[in-house]
């Protein structure tokens, strides 16, 4: 987040059988800029509370609400990808797609669909912990797959598929994958300390590493580059190096006093950037286990 932004505050809001609902997803796919990518045309209300009727009863697809600073603005619908047709999703396991809008006009070309898509992403990396998200949006909808390559996703396959209407349609599918890392050294301790709990954070250079977002999904490996545990970052510190107190040093899990964490992490530091300081802006970050995977 950037100096001066203000928080924004996204969750997901279970869509329910109850008439509310369904009347603001009338409302929302009677609008021309939804129905034209979601729908192809405008559904009566009889037609849209049998379809998400149906739809809960199934029980296939978990529906929400999108919530921004306590206002329902939108909607996604979550679900598991079956189609492995494209070479591209061979070599996964498990993955997840969905289909996503923002209802409110308002709320359009403001930044704010990107922070949701992330908040998406994170959400089924955290609850389904799925191997990759896929997403297949009309390639003519060039506003949405903007939006999807600024959330990293990657545009892996094109084919020509058919909209809800039966009219030919070229669609894009995009691929997104959580990060995967590891230590720079010592990384099977450093692993062994994470898996055990021990070691719940961990500093690096701010000039020499990306910055994670609170609520990120990453996926932590081993020196084989095997999985070894999903993360999540609960916190993120950035700030010079002389400003790291003992409260946070400790959360790293590898020294007992603060002087010896600074002194190993001087050391370190100074094998990556000859000029490296106590003045030298460090990226401190707090994180939890949410998975082991093995």
């Amino acid at each position: 987040m950037k100096v001066g932004e203000i928080m924004s505050k996204i969750d997901l809001i279970e869509f329910t059988d109850k008439k509310d609902n369904y009347e603001l997803m009338y409302k929302w796919c009677s609008k021309e800029f939804i129905y034209e990518w979601f729908e192809q045309r405008k559904l009566s209300y009889e037609e849209i509370e049998n379809k998400y009727k149906n739809k809960l009863l199934a029980n296939q697809q978990q529906l929400f609400f999108i919530n921004y600073n306590d206002n329902k603005i939108g909607f996604v619908q979550i679900y598991k990808y079956d189609d492995k047709k494209s070479k591209a999703f061979i070599k996964y396991d498990s993955i997840y797609e969905y289909d996503i809008f923002i209802g409110e006009s308002e709320y359009l070309s403001r930044g704010i669909g990107t922070q949701i898509v992330k908040y998406v992403n994170n959400y089924i990396y955290e609850n389904c912990l799925c191997d990759c998200i896929v997403l297949r949006p009309f390639k003519r909808n060039e506003r949405a797959v903007k939006c999807y390559e600024k959330c990293d996703f990657e545009i892996v396959d094109e084919y020509v598929g058919s909209d809800t209407l039966g009219n030919k349609e070229k669609m894009i599918v995009l691929l997104n994958k959580p990060d995967r890392w590891t230590f720079e050294i010592d990384v099977d301790r450093l692993v062994n300390l994470v898996l055990d709990g021990k070691k719940t954070a961990t500093t690096s250079l701010y000039d020499l590493d990306n910055i994670s977002d609170v609520g990120d999904i990453s996926i932590l490996t081993d020196t084989k580059d095997n999985n070894v545990c999903f993360i999540k970052t609960s916190n993120v510190i950035v700030t010079e190096f002389k400003n790291i107190t003992w409260d946070l040093a400790k959360l790293d899990g590898e020294n007992k006093s603060l002087n010896e964490w600074k002194e190993s992490h001087t050391n370190y530091f100074k094998k990556l950037d000859l000029n490296f300081n106590e003045n030298t802006r460090v990226i401190f970050e707090v994180f939890r286990v949410i998975k082991k995977c093995k």
